[in-house]
């Protein structure tokens, strides 16, 4: 008799399958194993293939282990590239562990507990018309937002067509990047990547590996990823390293079309920017740091070439500095900078904007270069539009540069001017003085040696000059080669004293000017000392100038060589060609011992002061001619102090047309303007002056010293001291009127530099006659005019400026007031 078929029995029958899942739940939740299957390989490689829609090759075992969470193990994973991106992989794994949830399985979900993939390599390929091999459009066949939903039984974990995922594990990971419009590769290492989308209410990732060589390590924070596909704002923070430097990231992305939009921001701590352009092969072997480095992004585009091209990209660096080679071998230079902003954009210029300070003078660069697309590409070249403000002066370089900059092989156009030439020598090691209004356009080029400038208009004020200048950096102190050539130099261009010191007349010879032009020179001096004993700079300069202009006189033609070199400063072949005659000189400086020491010649043949006067005090109707013969061996304390203790010869004749009072603040000229009253009593005109002066150890005095009026005829003694800036003057005149040989009250002068007095007394008259007995110096004057004293005595001087002469004069009278005494004695 069969069983009955009741509604027991059939409840019965319900249960069977239950109990045998139950069963086989026990039995792989207590044990597992595992299969080994050639038609597992090839089904699941039918499988990817319609999901992936590309071919696909497993060469590697696949391996399934039965548990209560089943996993698939496949070695050796090939996807393949698409039609028309050539037969390479677009994928390849290792190693891929899939872990399946069983219990999801039977309401229709394949739940993902785990996906881990090891050593893969990701080659994404962009094409030249824009197509690229990475679109996977067909797993969303419908709306973005019909396919991804929320999963009830997972909280908010998204879904894609009946796929939920719990954790993702990637591990040693390579992305290759190749824009084939652009021929750009940028490769990413990715050491490890774990994203987890276990919590319904966000998910997350962290992330390490490499970038263009550099290590990063990062963790992830968001809101859902369905809130991504269903169109909303889609916020990301993130912490971590990035070449070991402390990083921040905040962004915000949405998805609208298949279009990405949003922004980015990064903020990194304590950054070697100097590091990543070497990286990125754009100069090399600089140093710059800065504590902050941020990074503001505006992001558009489907893709990544999308994104490249459509969106804006601003990078500022916080404080910081560069540390760069200078001009001086061996030694650096530190700009330190406050903000450095760095615009970004596809089809415009990179744009660049520096606020800082070099050697503590205010710093301020702009700088456009290459667009954006062109660094994606193999650029060798750097355009540069480049304007930088600093020490009162502005730069501007523009052309184009090879890169990397480490080949020292560039030529850019220049264009430099500013206030106050020296300025810059703080910045470029140089020993410029103190020229106003400096000017220069040319070009500038570079090689491994140095610099060479060539200016056709390099200018100070209104005087210009054709240039070619040369840098050698090669050695321990930059050598300057400099070559000027000027059609016409205006004097006024190059002033460096005060202009005030031109404004003396006889009432401020002791006024508060006369101490302060000392003290100039005193210190110009020492600082000219300090320049020769240890010149930042080494320097040939050669000027040649066609004409020399002061102020609205010309003076003629010029030209000059002047060398610099440690310990020594040589002046040679100077020659001023004026229309009267020519003005010649040489002359060398040397330190030594803690001493300047040096030779000085001079010879100006009937030059006409008058231009040179006029210039220095407009207005003014003074002029005359001036003839010096000067050779003297130098030394001193400084450059200040050179006569302290000379030797040599210091001849001067002077042919003074209309003599005035004001006249430089110098002592000499102090002393003139202190006994031209005595000199110009009864209206009396100065014809000429001659002094033929020897200087031993520092101590002037007179050869020959003589002064002639309309009226009277002086000799004179001169001692002057110059270590103990003392001088001594007496002059003894002798009347050219009927009293033809009547000895006047002779005018005396004496005291330091900066304070001399007129020295008087009663018994002057007969000491000046005992005198003019004694003394071949102190002669009357008809043995120095044989018997006849014209009224202008100017041809005269000319034959006293000649020491033969002199000294035949000398021998002759000496010859005569011998004769004089023998008939004396012999009338006994």
């Amino acid at each position: 008799m069969s069983p009955a078929k009741g509604p027991a029995g059939a409840s019965s029958l319900l249960y069977f399958p239950a109990a045998i899942l139950v069963l086989l739940l026990v039995i792989s939740f207590l044990c597992e194993f595992t299969i080994s299957s050639d038609k597992a390989r090839r089904v699941l490689a039918e499988q990817i293939k319609i999901f992936t829609q590309r071919d696909v090759i497993i060469d590697g075992d696949v391996v399934i282990t039965v548990s209560l969470i089943p996993r698939l193990l496949v070695e050796r994973i090939h996807v393949k590239n698409t039609e028309g991106f050539g037969n390479g992989d677009f994928f390849t794994v290792s190693e891929v562990r899939v872990g399946v949830a069983l219990l999801p399985l039977l309401t229709g979900t394949l739940r993902l507990e785990e996906f881990h993939a090891a050593r893969a390599s990701i080659n994404m390929i962009h094409t030249p018309d824009g197509r690229h091999n990475w679109s996977f459009d067909h797993l969303f066949a419908e709306s973005v937002t019909n396919d991804v939903k929320r999963d009830p039984a997972r909280g908010k974990t998204a879904r894609v067509k009946g796929l939920t995922i719990g954790e993702i594990d990637l591990a040693d990971i390579n992305i290759r990047y190749k824009d084939e419009e652009l021929n750009r590769h940028i490769e990413k290492h990715l050491s490890s990547l774990v994203v987890d989308f276990e919590d319904g209410d966000k998910a997350t990732a962290k992330i390490s590996g490499t970038l263009q060589g550099y290590p990063y390590s990062l963790s992830f924070e968001s809101d859902p990823v369905y809130k991504l596909f269903d169109g909303s704002l889609w916020p990301i923070t993130g912490r971590g390293k990035l070449a070991d430097s402390e990083t921040k990231i905040n962004a915000g992305l949405q998805l609208s079309e298949g279009a990405l939009s949003g922004s980015a921001g990064i903020e990194v701590q304590d950054v070697n920017v100097g590091a990543l352009l070497e990286q990125f092969g754009i100069v090399a072997g600089e140093r710059i740091e800065t504590g902050k480095l941020s990074i503001y992004a505006d992001i558009q585009g489907k893709d990544l070439s999308d994104v490249l091209k459509g969106s804006e990209l601003e990078l500022v660096l916080g404080k910081g500095r560069w540390t760069g080679k200078s001009l001086v071998k061996h030694e650096n230079r530190t700009l330190v900078f406050t903000r450095a902003a760095f615009f970004f954009s596809w089809n415009k210029p990179v744009e660049m904007s520096l606020d800082g300070f070099l050697e503590d003078e205010p710093l301020n660069i702009g700088l456009k270069t290459n667009r954006l697309k062109e660094f994606f590409d193999d650029v060798d070249k750097l355009a540069v539009d480049l304007t930088a403000r600093i020490a009162g002066g502005e730069a501007k370089l523009n052309g184009v540069l090879d890169l990397p900059l480490q080949t020292q092989q560039f030529q850019l156009d220049l264009a430099m001017e500013g206030e106050d030439l020296e300025r810059l020598n703080r910045l470029l090691s140089t020993e410029f003085p103190s020229f106003n209004d400096y000017r220069i356009t040319g070009k500038i080029s570079s090689n491994a040696k140095g610099y060479v400038i060539r200016a056709d208009d390099a200018a100070i004020g209104d005087t210009h000059f054709k240039a070619a200048i040369v840098i050698d950096t090669s050695s321990t102190k930059p050598y300057w080669s400099v070559n000027l050539y000027s059609r016409q130099l205006q004097i006024r261009d190059f002033e460096l004293l005060d202009s005030r010191l031109a404004e003396l007349n006889t009432d401020t010879v002791k006024s508060k000017f006369e101490k302060p032009s000392l003290d100039y020179a005193m210190d110009s001096g020492r600082r000219l000392k300090q320049i020769v004993d240890d010149p930042a700079m080494h320097l040939d300069l050669n000027v040649t100038v066609e004409k020399i202009v002061a102020g609205n006189a010309e003076l003629g033609s010029s030209s000059f060589k002047l060398k610099l070199r440690d310990n020594a400063l040589i002046l040679q072949d100077t020659v001023i060609n004026v229309p009267s005659g020519k003005i010649q000189s040489a002359a060398s400086f040397a330190i030594e011992d803690g001493n300047v020491t040096g030779s000085l010649k001079l010879d100006i043949e009937k030059f006409d002061y008058g231009a040179v006067v006029r210039y220095l005090m407009p207005g003014s109707r003074q002029r005359g001619i001036i003839s010096t013969r000067i050779d003297l061996e130098l030394e001193g304390a400084d450059f200040g102090r050179l006569l302290d203790q000379a030797n040599g010869t210091l001849d001067v004749a002077v042919w003074p047309f209309n003599t005035q009072t004001r006249v430089l603040d110098i002592w000499a000229t102090n002393l003139f303007l202190l006994i031209l009253p005595e000199i110009r009593k009864d209206e009396s005109r100065v014809n000429c002056m001659v002094a033929l002066m020897d200087i031993e150890d520092g101590i002037m005095k007179e050869d020959f010293l003589g002064i002639d009026t309309t009226k009277v005829w002086m000799h004179g003694n001169i001692t002057v001291n110059f270590a103990e800036e003392h001088v001594t003057l007496s002059l003894y005149p002798n009347s050219k009127t009927a009293r033809l040989f009547a000895v006047q009250a002779p005018i005396r002068a004496q005291g330091r530099f900066d304070n001399l007095k007129l020295n008087t007394n009663p018994v002057d008259l007969t000491v000046a006659y005992l005198s003019f007995v004694t003394s071949p110096l102190h002669v009357p004057a008809r043995r120095l005019f044989a018997d006849k004293v014209p009224e202008d005595a100017s041809e005269a001087c000319e034959r006293f400026f000649s020491r033969d002469h002199v000294t035949k004069l000398k021998e002759k009278i000496d010859a005569e007031i011998q004769k004089d005494v023998d008939e004396w004695l012999d009338s006994d």
